[in-house]
């Protein structure tokens, strides 16, 4: 008995530690956005490269900052062939402030403000392409959800049928050939299946990874692909000027602008250095102290920059075609994005046009396969008649649920595409 309780104490602590464990979390859509703009990996990241571009930005005049030294010297002589210390010494002490001035102070601080502002625009995109695609995943996810189901639905109906058609054939009302058939229609139902549970799962391991959640954690979405039904008619600007990938190839314009500027004033621009030192020192200690107090100026002219085949004069070169290839990037960038956003409109258009045509695609599946299953039972068609008609029921189904997951994409991506908030396109101004 004595060491029967510890055994049972520690059952009951792995019991406990096992329930604590196995976590289950349920998510809407929102909370797997809030859960991917806490934890995810790619947004931590960037924001640590944001905030570098931030101090870089709020010290970009520290080239201007004066230089500070403070010295001090003592050297006492020692007599080699008395080995003795003769009391006979020099001191100084000196203290300087430098300070130098140059145009390329100016580009250095706006290219650093450039610089972060181009940091802003890729942050917000990294997190916006992050919400975008969890978004996708999560829809993805419940598309897989309703195709699973109908596959097992298909599959328990072939169950059924083949557990039906082997009681009739031992019963003498079916032929070995369609019993065998019945079969091997259930059969080939489970591979199918296996495919789709793999594929989820996957997927799920995905979703949980760009959420931040742990793999042992079981998560349950909140959800359904007939958000795709309430979607309302979708118009949207064709201008591509105030998108968010636009604004990025404006910036990288200015940027290489900045950067040109700061090349010439390299190449051609004067530096202008001033300079105050300050000393006290005196050789002996009977002499008097002697103090230094000078005030220095200078002015410098680069003149290498009027050879163009000097190393700043390429420089300034090769800037001013930088110039020239953002400029083509920007205009390039344009003509991507409207042919974008013509494209994504065109896609959920037709998708919302054939969703009515595919639900009505079900209803006539479905009475087909009712009327094909009670001729069946009454002998008047064969076992393959009734399986094409199941065959077709199912095709419809998993159509219409892939329409609506290719739709909700399509408005996704729209949506990312013109900068406009998730999910607010289609929607009524009430809502």
């Amino acid at each position: 008995m004595i060491f029967k309780r510890p055994a049972a104490l520690m059952f009951c602590v792995f019991i406990v530690t096992a329930a604590v464990t196995a976590q289950e979390i349920t998510l809407t859509i929102d909370d797997a956005v809030k859960h991917a703009s806490e934890n995810n990996i790619s947004i931590a990241q960037n924001k640590i490269t944001l905030d570098a571009l931030k101090r870089t930005k709020n010290y970009s005049w520290n080239s201007i900052s004066p230089s500070l030294s403070l010295g001090g010297n003592m050297m006492i002589p020692i007599d080699e062939d008395a080995r003795k210390v003769q009391f006979d010494y020099s001191l100084s002490f000196t203290g300087a402030v430098n300070i130098t001035l140059s145009p390329s102070i100016y580009s250095s601080i706006k290219t650093a403000i450039l610089n972060y502002q181009n940091g802003l625009l890729a942050y917000d995109e990294t997190k916006r392409q992050i919400e975008r695609d969890v978004r996708i995943a999560f829809y993805r996810l419940l598309y897989e959800q309703e195709y699973i189901a109908q596959q097992e639905r298909n599959m328990q109906t072939a169950e059924q049928q083949y557990n039906q058609n082997k009681r009739k054939y031992e019963s003498g009302q079916l032929s070995e050939l369609d019993m065998l058939s019945s079969q091997v229609a259930y059969e080939r139902l489970k591979p199918t299946l296996e495919a789709a549970e793999i594929t989820y799962k996957n997927n799920m391991a995905l979703f949980k990874q760009t959420l931040g959640i742990d793999q042992t954690v079981d998560v349950a979405l909140t959800g359904s692909l007939s958000d795709a039904l309430l979607l309302n008619d979708i118009v949207a600007e064709l201008s591509a000027e105030n998108t968010p990938s636009v604004q990025s190839a404006k910036n990288n314009v200015k940027i290489a602008k900045a950067t040109l500027t700061a090349r010439r004033l390299a190449a051609w621009g004067p530096t202008v250095s001033a300079g105050w030192s300050y000393g006290k020192s005196k050789a002996r200690p009977s002499d008097v102290v002697s103090t230094t107090n000078a005030f220095s100026l200078g002015v410098s002219i680069p003149l290498d920059g009027y050879l163009p085949w000097s190393q700043s004069g390429q420089a300034a070169s090769s800037a001013r075609d930088s110039v020239e290839n953002a400029k083509f990037a920007l205009e390039r960038q344009k003509t991507t994005v409207a042919v974008q956003i013509e494209n994504y409109l065109s896609q959920i258009k037709q998708g919302q046009s054939q969703l009515a045509s595919l639900q009505a695609n079900i209803d006539l599946a479905q009475r087909s396969y009712e009327m094909t299953q009670r001729a069946y039972n009454a002998g008047s068609r064969d076992f393959l008649t009734l399986q094409t008609a199941s065959d077709a029921l199912l095709s419809a189904r998993v159509s219409f649920a892939q329409q609506q997951y290719t739709l909700i994409t399509a408005v996704f991506n729209l949506e990312y595409v013109l900068g406009v908030p998730f999910g607010s396109l289609g929607k009524n101004a009430a809502e």
